[in-house]
Order: C-alpha cells, then structure tokens, then sequence
C-alpha cells in the first residue's frame, strides 16, 4: 500500500520496559495514538532513549489504523536481520564443517 494511503498522528508512550540484547540494553516501547474516537496501542523495541509520557509520531494505515510504521518499521528490520544472519551462520557453519572433515 502507498505511502500516500497513510496518515499521520501524535501518539503517547504509556509503557518502557528494557531487557539486555547483545550486552546493550534495549527498551521495549509500549505506545497508544488515537484516530478519530478509537484508541489503539503497539509497541516497538529501541535502543535509543525514551521514557513514559513521551510523545511518538504515528504514521497510520487509512483502511487499517491498527496497522502502524512504528511496528510495522521493526517487523522489517527483524526479517531485514534475519535475512543477513542466517545465509552468514550458514557459510560459518560449512566452513566449520569443512575444516573437521580435512
């Protein structure tokens, strides 16, 4: 769906939670943002500093407003990390195999 099918609203973080990710922590951001009279939710993970009662800028879906580019953003950077990872482990894991073999 085009980005021109999306609009824009201000959302409040009602939650941050953290947990440790590679020796860093990273924050785990619960958000709510309102479309007309409907209040919806998401969260999203960062590394970068944010606290409750922050304000978020919340790209929308028109024909779906549950479907937001905060979320939607880290579902691709997750699949975009998975992509990169597995083909590395797997050329890690055949040379390890390589060299056993010799």
């Amino acid at each position: 769906m085009a980005k021109a099918d999306w609009k824009q609203t201000d959302g409040r973080v009602v939650r941050v939670d953290s947990i440790y990710t590679r020796g860093r922590r990273q924050l785990i951001v619960a958000f709510t943002y309102e479309v007309g009279d409907d209040l919806y939710d998401g969260k999203f993970y960062t590394f970068d500093s944010i606290r409750e009662g922050d304000s978020v800028v919340v790209k929308y879906d028109v024909s779906n407003p549950r479907r937001n580019d905060l979320e939607t953003r880290q579902k691709r950077i997750n699949r975009i990390a998975v992509a990169v990872a597995v083909p590395i482990l797997g050329a890690i894991l055949f040379l390890l195999w390589f060299s056993l073999r010799r």
